[in-house]
């Protein structure tokens, strides 16, 4: 029992994401068409409160919620989170920022225009390292001499800049982190699914040998008359070991 619930917990360990909730069996073509129906019928294109109230339970689940508010909040790690702290740049931290910015658009320009500017973050992130070990060392200097110095914080202040600066760079690969994510779990997926056709036809090919093996050497059943006019079958040692050649086959197919 205890390795049953063992099992039963393996699939849950390798999942990268909670399972969706369970009333996603609800969103099915049957269903869009009822709440469709539903629309067309009062000839209303959007639903209000009491109209959600009329619908049957499982149609509730296709009225998507309303957006949240741009001042609503939300808990990260318990704290709490407002839309537009989200991607706040670091000048509205009070952060000088030492990595270029995209260019703003010029007057009448379309500001997707410039949607591929890039830079190069590898070199800069290198630049800030070695800014940022410069200034340790000029740290140790400055507390060596005088623990007390006031340039002591200046240096400090510049290492958190510095530090903040690289953080922000790292944060823009985020989303190529996760589409790279993705594709290896894909992949990892694709494998494994491979892995048990390729198992399950291997399973196939040896139980065919192995009914044609028996096909070939199965016990004869034909009926011979002896002198005396009596009937006789295959001998049953014979016939028993055959018997327990083929269970020693099935065994070995099914893994036991």
């Amino acid at each position: 029992m205890a390795e049953q619930h063992q099992d039963e917990a393996e699939p849950r360990l390798l999942s990268y994401f909670p399972s969706p909730p369970p009333f996603y069996r609800h969103f099915s073509a049957d269903n869009v068409a009822r709440l469709a129906k539903f629309k067309e019928d009062r000839a209303i294109d959007h639903l209000t409160a009491s109209h959600v109230l009329e619908l049957p339970p499982e149609l509730r689940y296709m009225v998507p919620p309303k957006p949240p508010a741009e001042d609503a909040e939300y808990l990260v790690f318990n704290q709490p989170t407002q839309l537009r702290t989200a991607n706040e740049s670091l000048q509205s931290w009070g952060i000088e920022q030492l990595y270029p910015s995209p260019p703003s658009p010029a007057a009448g320009e379309d500001s997707t225009s410039r949607a591929d500017w890039t830079y190069d973050r590898a070199t800069y992130l290198k630049r800030l390292l070695r800014s940022l070990l410069l200034n340790y060392v000029e740290l140790v200097g400055i507390m060596a001499q005088d623990p007390k110095s006031e340039r002591k914080e200046e240096k400090l202040k510049d290492m958190h800049t510095i530090a903040t600066n690289m953080h922000s760079i790292i944060n823009e690969y985020r989303p190529h982190q996760t589409r790279e994510t993705i594709i290896n779990m894909m992949e990892e997926q694709l494998d494994r699914k491979r892995a048990e056709i390729d198992a399950i036809r291997k399973l196939k090919d040896k139980f065919d040998t192995t009914m044609a093996h028996f096909a070939r050497n199965a016990p004869d059943r034909h009926v011979e008359a002896n002198e005396e006019g009596q009937r006789s079958t295959m001998d049953d040692e014979k016939r028993k070991e055959s018997q327990r050649d083929m269970w020693l086959a099935m065994d070995e197919l099914l893994g036991h």
